[in-house]
């Protein structure tokens, strides 16, 4: 922010944690990509739309919709948002990871309630009030068991010839907890 206002470009305080998490924990790389988002910025500044799409991130109202299918185990929303995810044109690996993260969130902030007043979940306030609702949905173990199978999903999607299909094989997976027979799984069946 500090870089931001001594060359006088304004930044979304919601798009600030976005260059951090680009610039992958390397101090260097971070100012990289914060130097590349206001060289290109326009007159109005690096709003959060502006830096999601730059940066390849996916929209939080798009994890916010694949959430709340998974919540209410709605399938028809969450395969709607793996069509609009290929349909558009984004790298589902970059969805997957984006979905990975939230679910790391959640997972984090039911661990720690007060995570988000004490920095260790770095996001504007409105989008603190959306994991608090998001969080409230899910047992402990179903948010476990969701992040460990995206993150497995992940790692399978390095060279895979069907992409789309890994992804919906994945949100199955989640939706559909008898599918497994997994210990997660049956603490899941249990946790429904």
């Amino acid at each position: 922010q500090t870089l931001c206002d001594s060359e006088g470009v304004r930044i979304d305080l919601a798009a600030l944690p976005l260059v951090v998490r680009a610039g992958a924990g390397s101090v260097r790389d971070t100012l990289s990509v914060l130097d590349q988002l206001m060289s290109g910025a326009p007159a109005e500044g690096v709003t959060y739309e502006l830096a999601t799409q730059l940066l390849g991130y996916t929209p939080d109202t798009l994890i916010d919709e694949a959430i709340a299918g998974f919540a209410t185990a709605d399938g028809p929303i969450v395969f709607s948002v793996i069509d609009k995810v290929m349909e558009s044109g984004q790298d589902p690996r970059r969805f997957t990871e984006d979905l990975l993260q939230r679910w790391r969130d959640l997972v984090i902030l039911t661990a720690v309630p007060q995570a988000l007043e004490s920095g260790l979940l770095d996001m504007p306030g409105d989008r603190a009030e959306v994991l608090r609702g998001q969080v409230s949905a899910f047992t402990p173990g179903a948010l476990v068991r969701a992040a460990d199978l995206v993150s497995t999903a992940l790692g399978n999607l390095r060279g895979a010839t069907a992409p789309r299909m890994m992804l919906e094989l994945m949100c199955a997976r989640i939706l559909v907890p008898a599918a497994e027979g997994t210990p997660a799984a049956m603490n899941a069946r249990i946790d429904q």
